[in-house]
């Protein structure tokens, strides 16, 4: 048995996805701007079936999302998260877990300035890994079983440090995996 296996553990694979223009319609799609509160979410069906598939398959979803304009004062913590929930809603809730950073390097706080989970750091990858160990007992989440689905650069830097094979949002929703 390799170093650090247990019989008792259950490895199981994730889908990463991130939101805006993944998930949900953003800035670059017919929504024209950012997610500011669950009125802006819009879900596109064909994310939902992919979420359902995954899941299907015995996977884990979970949501990583930057959410800067908390930092910016453009959008209040609180519509950020009641977002987060229409959206959950639309999917179904088949997210097990959504984790989003709500820094911004532009933010005049420094406090809201620095961090370590904003994309296309893998901090946010690891929040919700750590979030899913807690809360399903027994799962492993090895990174070769991982799937990172997004629609900007950051989000494929985030994939590659956090050593996530990575599909763009609209091969993805078109069927290229």
């Amino acid at each position: 048995m390799p170093i650090g296996s247990s019989t008792d553990e259950r490895r199981v694979a994730v889908l990463y996805l991130d939101l805006d223009g993944t998930v949900r319609e953003g800035k670059d799609d017919a929504l024209g701007r950012f997610v500011n509160g669950p009125k802006d979410v819009r879900v596109f069906p064909e994310a939902v079936e992919l979420m359902r598939r995954w899941k299907d398959a015995g996977g884990r979803v979970v949501g990583v999302s930057n959410q800067g304009g908390i930092a910016l004062g453009l959008v209040k913590y609180g519509e950020v998260v009641a977002a987060m929930v229409e959206t959950q809603r639309q999917c179904e809730g088949l997210f097990d877990r959504i984790s989003f950073c709500q820094h911004h390097p532009d933010s005049p706080d420094p406090e809201m300035a620095r961090c370590w989970c904003r994309k296309p750091s893998a901090g946010a990858v690891v929040e919700a890994v750590h979030g899913l160990a807690q809360r399903f007992d027994g799962e492993i989440y090895p990174p070769h079983l991982g799937l990172f689905v997004g629609d900007r650069p950051e989000d494929e830097q985030c994939a590659k440090a956090a050593m996530l094979d990575f599909v763009w949002a609209a091969d993805w929703r078109g069927g290229a995996r």
